[in-house]
């Protein structure tokens, strides 16, 4: 689990002073990953016992484990030459999280809701909406795909703490949805995100979690910018696969 999935999943245990180290550490993290932890509470203006109880509110050990992670997601930012490898290697990182993530309380929230809404704005969302219906359909789960603002507001008005809403935003700040997720939550009406991976609102505000790790890459010659999202199909398609273990499991039991 990368630190952004980290303040995420912890964020309401963190006080201001927490989120004033967490935006140090974030703009600052290959200086971080060399600072002992007196300096480090320096920059921060604030106490060492401060640095390291955020470490552990955020389920780390201690600040040594803090860097550890600040290490490894520096060694992963380093410039790679070879867009390809590139482009591989960030496959290979959604692939490696959803396989190792265990969705055991999201199957479990699946199969309990009366009623399964998927919900997202945009061509990139509708896609995945689409899939995402196309194979859980095969399993007997169908999925209620709301588009347009309307038809969401109007939504509100018949769902209850029964039913379960699939929410996805690429980037997890937009207005509507997040606003749209805060009044689901004022119902007590669970809710799962899926946007790429790193701090953003709609992850906090939502119960369950999935990430993409979203990759751009710049056309020099023709200056365009290329947006890739095989990521979210890959994601949808290995967490019905774990759901299909998942059934099979239960059937055992």
């Amino acid at each position: 689990m990368r630190l952004d999935e980290l303040i995420n999943k912890h964020y309401s245990s963190l006080n201001e002073n927490d989120f004033y180290i967490w935006d140090y550490i974030s703009k600052h993290k290959k200086e971080c990953e060399k600072l002992a932890i007196d300096q480090l509470a320096y920059k921060c203006n604030v106490s060492r016992t401060t640095i390291l109880r955020f470490a552990q509110k955020i389920s780390l050990k201690g600040y040594s484990e803090l860097k550890i992670y600040l290490k490894l997601e520096n060694e992963e930012a380093k410039d790679n030459t070879n867009e390809m490898d590139t482009l591989c290697d960030n496959y290979y990182k959604v692939i490696k999280s959803i396989k190792e993530k265990d969705c055991t309380e999201i199957f479990k929230k699946l199969d309990s809701a009366r009623n399964i809404y998927v919900y997202g704005i945009g061509m990139v969302q509708s896609s995945i909406k689409k899939e995402l219906k196309r194979l859980f359909m095969t399993t007997g789960k169908y999925f209620y795909d709301l588009s347009g603002y309307k038809e969401a507001e109007f939504c509100l008005n018949s769902v209850d703490s029964n039913d379960l809403f699939i929410l996805i935003s690429v980037s997890g700040e937009n207005k509507f949805v997040n606003d749209f997720a805060a009044k689901l939550k004022v119902k007590n009406i669970p809710i799962i995100s899926i946007t790429k991976l790193k701090e953003n609102n709609l992850s906090k505000i939502s119960d369950y979690n999935l990430y993409i790790s979203a990759l751009t890459l710049d056309d020099e010659i023709n200056g365009i910018s290329y947006d890739f999202v095989t990521s979210y199909f890959l994601l949808i398609e290995i967490l019905f696969f774990k759901y299909l273990e998942y059934k099979k499991r239960e059937a055992k039991i």
